[in-house]
């Protein structure tokens, strides 16, 4: 009788991860993208006295947004970062449709603190994330609420308002939770709802390998954690569609 011979333990691999250019958002905004450099610095632009002030900018925006944006920078996050600036920036309806709205306003939509700069950095948080987009109406910037982010390039985007929308299946990602949890259960928590919302279990393998995160033991502790906490059952309102992102009517209960 032979001997069995036992192979190498299967390794299980992690789930492919995708930037914002790869996944192909789509508009016109998303056709022009800029590489930025990894640890480019503005500041030789500053010096240089052969560039006018418009080149200036554009270079101290790409420093700032490049990191944000894995350093490839969409025409729509330098969009976003001007309009923040002036305070002209809409928020859609649903049904094209929208409303311009005080930065402090928009940002506790999103549960963002009230200060202009953090309002600034989380809402490029969560577009370089592909949870909201950026649309352009008539020189007025619209953001647009993300209910389905494709899992892959070729995949469809559902936004707020499509005719599919509705059967995509709702999570909550309370902004309290980001106030009263550690920042690693807060991760946790996040890509346990994310997970939710696509109906699928969270892996410990693929969380174990995100940043921060200590392996896939590591990862189960978090998840434990989170479950404990009771956070998974709690969201801001009866009616909150799409994780924290706040796209209820203004005359709804």
């Amino acid at each position: 009788m032979g001997r069995k011979k036992l192979g190498k333990p299967r390794r299980t691999r992690a789930a492919a991860t995708y930037t914002l250019r790869q996944l192909r958002p789509p508009g016109a905004l998303y056709d022009e993208w800029v590489e930025v450099q990894r640890g480019f610095d503005a500041s030789y632009a500053l010096a240089d006295d052969r560039l006018d002030e418009a080149s200036r900018d554009l270079m101290v925006r790409l420093a700032r947004l490049g990191p944000r944006y894995g350093r490839q920078v969409p025409l729509a996050a330098l969009s976003l970062d001007m309009a923040i600036e002036i305070g002209k920036v809409a928020l859609t309806t649903g049904d094209d449709q929208g409303m311009i709205l005080p930065l402090a306003e928009l940002g506790a939509r999103f549960g963002l603190p009230a200060a202009s700069e953090d309002v600034r950095a989380g809402l490029h948080e969560l577009h370089a994330a592909g949870a909201l987009l950026v649309e352009e109406h008539e020189d007025v910037l619209m953001l647009r609420c993300v209910v389905g982010r494709p899992d892959r390039p070729g995949g469809r985007w559902i936004m707020d308002g499509d005719p599919d929308a509705a059967a995509v299946p709702g999570v909550c990602i309370p902004h309290q939770a980001r106030d009263e949890l550690p920042p690693d259960q807060f991760g946790a928590f996040a890509y346990m709802q994310a997970q939710r919302a696509k109906r699928q279990e969270p892996d410990p393998e693929e969380y174990g390998a995100f940043d921060g995160v200590n392996g896939s033991d590591h990862a189960r502790q978090l998840f434990a954690a989170i479950r404990a906490t009771g956070w998974l059952d709690r969201k801001d309102c009866e009616t909150c569609p799409a994780a924290r992102l706040c796209t209820r009517p203004a005359d709804s209960s």
